[in-house]
């Protein structure tokens, strides 16, 4: 498995400790950590700063994760192209479509057919999380299946900390999509405020606060285990949105990750 983590989280190591990009990035890449997940409006207008960046540090993008909204326009081309040009300029082969929250899931699942067929032009694949939204109709095991059923060249990122925002158990998950993963996201939950003081609110009502990967509820633990039993070899971003620390919580995420795979 190789280790990815979220150019907005060395964005913050860089601001937090008053560094410049390359130099956070360098720490990233000193913890074994390979990837970044660049946002679409990362790489758009910023593809030559962008680039010089990881060809310096010798990182690569593992997916732009990307917005639209399908439900209410099914102008495929028009949303995504910028996002697609930008991918291949990049050399970066996954997009993370977050495809709409309102309207129609079955428009929705239109418009990630045509996506992905678009998408396959520029050598790029589409793949869909569980979304940690009640407004988006595959923020539940049932809804990402729904999508992987309705859209062969769809691929799932298993995130391990959306589950628990459902109320559904991640090992569960695991079974229901563990054929047809191709990304993770190593997202834990803490019950507590120790890293971050943002919470998230669950379905049963828990408040679920940012944590190390590791440090926190998720059975994370459990669930690389299980991918290495069925032969994962893609990569594992580390995600934690919110923590107070950034470096600090990287360091640890990546630290833990070192002991257990």
């Amino acid at each position: 498995m190789q280790l990815a983590t979220f150019y907005d989280h060395v964005k913050d190591i860089a601001h937090q400790e008053r560094i410049g990009m390359v130099e956070a990035l360098q720490r990233v890449k000193f913890l074994g950590i390979d990837g970044v997940e660049v946002m679409q409006n990362g790489v758009i207008g910023r593809e030559d700063e962008l680039g010089h960046e990881l060809s310096y540090v010798e990182m690569s993008i593992s997916s732009i994760p990307a917005y639209f909204d399908f439900g209410r326009d099914l102008d495929v081309e028009k949303q995504a192209l910028p996002t697609l040009e930008a991918a291949r300029y990049l050399g970066a082969k996954k997009m993370l479509v977050i495809p709409g929250f309102e309207g129609e899931r079955e428009a929705i699942a239109e418009g990630v057919s045509r996506l992905a067929e678009l998408a396959d032009k520029y050598g790029v694949s589409l793949i869909m999380e569980d979304y940690d939204d009640v407004r988006a109709p595959f923020h539940t095991t049932e809804g990402v299946r729904y999508f992987l059923d309705a859209c062969p060249a769809l691929s799932c990122c298993f995130d391990t900390g959306n589950f628990r925002f459902a109320g559904e158990d991640e090992l569960a998950a695991y079974d229901s999509l563990k054929d047809r993963i191709t990304h993770v996201h190593l997202k834990d939950r803490a019950y507590s405020p120790q890293w971050g003081s943002h919470a998230v609110t669950a379905a049963d009502g828990q408040a679920l606060y940012p944590s190390p990967v590791g440090q926190g509820e998720i059975q994370i633990a459990q669930v690389l285990q299980r991918l290495r039993q069925d032969g994962y070899e893609g990569f594992c971003a580390i995600e934690h949105f919110g923590v107070a620390d950034m470096g600090a919580a990287l360091e640890k995420s990546a630290q833990w990750l070192q002991e257990v795979l």
